[in-house]
């Protein structure tokens, strides 16, 4: 990071231990004032180790809500044990089980100092504009608390953007931080954390079904990524072959409107069974997620790749003709040649190349199916000649073109394919693709 980042990060933890060195905790607080921060300290923990995670790798957590209520219900010399409590809970818990979750060592320090300052800052704000600290239906400390809130959520967004524009370079605007989506799930979760606290004042048991929102939040907060798992193939990352049919019907839509050009790429790894047959399938699996990884940091963001079988990939090039496809299509074959995939069962690691072929719209195909038959009529013609190479679907003789069936007619084709095709293929029954 650079000397700005950790100057930053310094500041921040600087100010949230003079903060806390001022309001250190004081032995003779009230037994009320205890059982409430270990009531609390309890329920953060809790949420704390929930946490709902959107598509673009936005975590969720419940925890403001109680801390919120705990500034409001506890005094200040309680905020920094408060909100240390859970974050290091968590931070225990993602060492023993090696998660690669708060990997840096400052991200949970800085955290801690982040909620602090958020928490005092937001006291301050609720102290000064309510008649009465303790009673919270009146309508004053009603607006003080929304302004309390306000408060929490705009330091505290503000400073992961800081952090972010300072130590990954994340523009502010790309941070996500700042969205209003998040902004709103924050603020609606100190509103709750606000409800908690009246709760609490009136009977501590009243708080249990005061919670029962946080439960509907945090579903909701996950059906995002259930969807993105429902689109998402397991093994590689990429879009699995519903998904990519969708996009690719709305994305052909799309360049027949505007009158542009599309290719599609058909990547088919060469003899997959006989590593799997060699090293085990875990070695297969291991390879297959090693190319959708390359595939996923060479293709451009608004490309579409998927898996579309077994060892069968599928990308879809957006205003790329047939000279640029092709190109794209070599630089993922020479990437794919030249990788090294250590897997447990080999003493060296293994080696595998890839055959691929390309389909044009307009000038191959006109429909999502048909293009994709071309393009896969391309692959087992760089099948034919040696795998490890590119082919284009108008290079491929307009007889074998008519004559070979889409994949799932594979055999019924082998019966009446020309006989030049007839060694080929079963080479392919024989040795895998």
């Amino acid at each position: 990071m650079s000397y700005r980042a950790w100057a930053y990060i310094g500041g921040v933890l600087l100010a949230s231990a003079i903060l806390g060195g001022l309001a250190l905790p004081d032995l003779s607080s009230s037994l009320s004032q205890w059982r409430t921060f270990a009531a609390f300290a309890l329920f953060a923990t809790l949420a704390q180790l929930f946490k709902a995670e959107a598509p673009n790798h936005q975590l969720y957590y419940a925890t403001p809500a109680f801390l919120f209520a705990g500034l409001l219900l506890l005094n200040p010399s309680f905020f920094l044990p408060l909100a240390a409590i859970p974050l290091l809970v968590e931070w225990a818990r993602e060492r023993l089980v090696h998660s690669p979750h708060l990997r840096g060592w400052y991200l949970q320090p800085f955290n801690i100092a982040m909620y602090t300052i958020a928490a005092f800052s937001a006291h301050w704000v609720y102290s000064a504009l309510s008649e009465s600290a303790t009673i919270f239906t009146i309508p004053s400390s009603v607006i003080a608390g929304m302004a309390a809130a306000l408060t929490y959520v705009a330091l505290n967004h503000s400073m992961v953007v800081m952090v972010l524009v300072l130590a990954r370079g994340i523009p502010w605007r790309e941070s996500g931080a700042m969205d209003l989506d998040n902004l709103l799930t924050e603020m609606i979760l100190l509103c709750i954390g606000y409800t908690v606290a009246v709760l609490w004042q009136l009977n501590p048991w009243l708080i249990l079904p005061a919670l029962a929102p946080l439960v509907l939040i945090y579903q909701a907060l996950m059906i995002p990524q259930l969807k993105k798992e429902a689109q998402t193939d397991g093994k590689t990352g990429l879009a699995n072959a519903r998904h990519f049919m969708t996009l690719f019907a709305t994305e052909l839509e799309r360049t027949k409107r505007f009158e542009r050009s599309l290719a599609v790429i058909m990547a088919d790894l060469d003899l997959l069974r006989n590593i799997n047959n060699t090293y085990g399938h875990l070695a297969g699996d291991t390879v297959l997620a090693g190319i959708g990884q390359m595939i996923r940091k060479t293709i451009r963001d608004y490309d579409i790749a998927g898996r579309f079988g077994g060892e069968e990939f599928a990308i879809i090039l957006p205003e790329a003709g047939m000279a640029e496809a092709q190109a794209f299509a070599e630089r993922i074959r020479r990437t794919i040649e030249s990788a090294r995939f250590e897997v447990k069962t080999s003493s060296t690691p293994i080696r595998v190349t890839m055959s691929l072929g390309i389909a044009c719209f307009p000038a191959d195909a006109a429909t999502p199916t048909d293009l994709i038959h071309e393009a896969d009529i391309a692959v087992y013609q760089a099948k034919l000649r040696g795998r490890n190479c590119v082919v284009c679907a108008s290079e491929v003789p307009r007889a074998i073109r008519l004559t070979t069936a889409p994949p799932d007619e594979w055999q019924t084709a082998a019966q009446a394919a020309p006989s030049a095709l007839q060694p080929m293929m079963e080479e392919m029954n024989e040795h895998g693709r």
